[in-house]
């Protein structure tokens, strides 16, 4: 997977848009795009792959109504384990918006906005939320690894 993304990359030339599509990958998102902003020496280009990541969030969003997943949900789960799931999400839908941002923020694998977003679908919070905790994780994400990967640079010279 990884070397026909290095493929690619090689293949696009373009700073911006490597950039932008690393970030929307589901398995890079912003973390990937800010590694390769370094890697070439413009630490700008954890922008593009930001925006990029954010608009993963809507159309994940779209995709779950396309595809019917509460259906296979209720078909997988159980209609009782979802009605539990529902209830518990609107229960605590203030603290699990927090958790959920930090969760989108943690620049750790499986964490991020496609996993957040399916998270948040599950616990019935409400669309608009998670598009906010999608931003707000994301900025949090890319601030975070700016510093990281910017004092690392720094250290290791």
């Amino acid at each position: 997977m990884f070397d026909i993304i290095a493929a690619i990359i090689q293949a696009v030339g373009n700073p911006v848009l490597v950039a932008f599509v690393l970030g929307f990958l589901p398995v890079s998102e912003v973390r990937g795009a800010a590694i390769y902003a370094f890697s070439v020496g413009q630490p700008w280009l954890i922008i593009p792959g930001a925006i990029g990541n954010i608009l993963a969030c809507p159309i994940i969003l779209a995709i779950w109504d396309i595809v019917n997943i509460p259906f296979w949900g209720r078909l997988i789960l159980g209609k009782r384990l979802e009605k539990r799931l529902l209830d518990f999400g609107k229960h605590y839908e203030r603290q699990g918006l927090v958790a959920l941002t930090i969760f989108m923020g943690l620049p750790i694998p499986l964490t991020g906005v496609y996993t957040g977003t399916l998270i948040a679908e599950l616990f019935g919070i409400k669309r608009r939320y998670i598009l906010l905790t999608a931003v707000a994780g994301v900025a949090l994400a890319a601030i975070f690894l700016f510093f990281f990967l910017g004092g690392l640079k720094m250290v290791i010279g």
